[in-house]
């Protein structure tokens, strides 16, 4: 018997992607799949776009409460034994689904896949995220995950958990994830249970204006300050999930991952005054960043060189100076004809988080 797969759908105010990401998940090779639309508070006109949709999905209008509150709604009345989140800005490819049920196998956690950059239009950026798909890992992971301080994974839409899995995670204290309730899931998923990562391109993750947690055209010491907050609620998750589990991690584990460093680094010389951690030094950041960028297994030999230059530059140059050196760690850009997230070499799992 083929196992039924839910596709929970998360919308606050993307109307006008919101068709294109509904499409693809009523679109799937595979069979059966339940389709469930969660509205949290929008204020455009995706109500409208959803009640297109008639019983071909599961409806859900609720007032905003974040991203934790649209998953655990969603959650809450879906009935898959594999569930996967899809933002409604993004999309699934038409064997997305077909693909992750064929890897599937018993004690698998999450499997997770490729995602191609597009932009607003739905047009082809030329990139994916991860950008080294062949670096994601597979199997128990849980080793290098406490010595890593994370591994190369995928935003929500690049992710397939079990639901006896999502039964011991979820709910989600909503107070504490209105973004990137994502990170949480995927950063414990990995010690419920083995990763399965397929390197093909099964799902489309929209690069427009009003990704707000990711840094795009400018630095942005306030999407500074919420990503280095959103990587430590993350190591606060896995922190409570291991003490209640029975085992520790190293202290400042966030900080094993370089991206993380670059971000408080970043926050601290662009407006010291509103830096979120009171006793952060400019150098010290730089010789942790160091250290993590070379034992860091998710770098490879070009991306440790550049941060070894990058990390001193950002530290120790003047404000002036040390902005551009910021600007060109931090910001996105095209290379080699690729879309290029900013710390695209590593995992999302220190990702954008989009804000709601």
């Amino acid at each position: 018997m083929q196992p039924l797969v839910s596709i929970i759908i998360d919308n606050f105010n993307y109307a006008r992607f919101l068709g294109a990401a509904i499409d693809s998940a009523l679109a799937q090779s595979y069979a059966p799949v339940e389709v469930v639309v969660v509205d949290d508070g929008s204020t455009d006109n995706s109500r409208e776009v959803i009640s297109r949709y008639g019983d071909r999905v599961s409806a859900i209008f609720k007032p905003n409460g974040g991203h934790a509150s649209a998953f655990n709604a969603g959650f809450g009345a879906s009935h898959g034994s594999i569930v996967m989140f899809l933002d409604a800005d993004d999309a699934l490819l038409p064997i997305a689904v077909e693909e992750v049920v064929r890897a599937w196998h018993e004690g698998v956690a999450k499997a997770q896949f490729v995602l191609a950059h597009i932009d607003a239009e739905g047009r082809p950026l030329g990139g994916t995220v991860p950008y080294l798909p062949a670096q994601m890992p597979e199997g128990d992971i849980r080793a290098s995950i406490l010595d890593a301080g994370g591994y190369i994974g995928v935003p929500t839409s690049g992710n397939a958990f079990a639901r006896s899995v999502l039964e011991r995670l979820l709910p989600l204290p909503e107070s504490n994830w209105r973004q990137a309730a994502d990170t949480s899931l995927e950063i414990i998923a990995p010690f419920l249970g083995d990763v399965v990562s397929l390197g093909k391109t099964l799902g489309c993750y929209r690069i427009h204006e009003s990704n707000h947690g990711m840094l795009r055209d400018d630095l942005d010491s306030r999407k500074l300050r919420v990503k280095i907050v959103i990587d430590l609620q993350r190591e606060s998750a896995l922190s409570e999930f291991a003490r209640m589990s029975g085992f520790t991690i190293p202290p400042d584990w966030a900080a094993r991952e370089p991206a993380h460093l670059k971000y408080r680094l970043a926050s601290l010389r662009l407006d010291p005054t509103h830096h979120p951690i009171m006793d952060d030094r400019a150098t010290r950041l730089m010789l942790m960043g160091l250290r993590s960028t070379w034992r860091n297994p998710g770098y490879n030999l070009r991306g440790r060189l550049f941060h070894t230059a990058w990390f001193p530059l950002a530290a120790l140059l003047p404000q002036a100076a040390a902005v551009k050196i910021i600007r060109r760690g931090l910001l996105p850009g095209r290379r080699r004809g690729q879309y290029q997230a900013e710390d695209s070499v590593q995992s999302p799992i220190v990702s954008e988080g989009r804000l709601r």
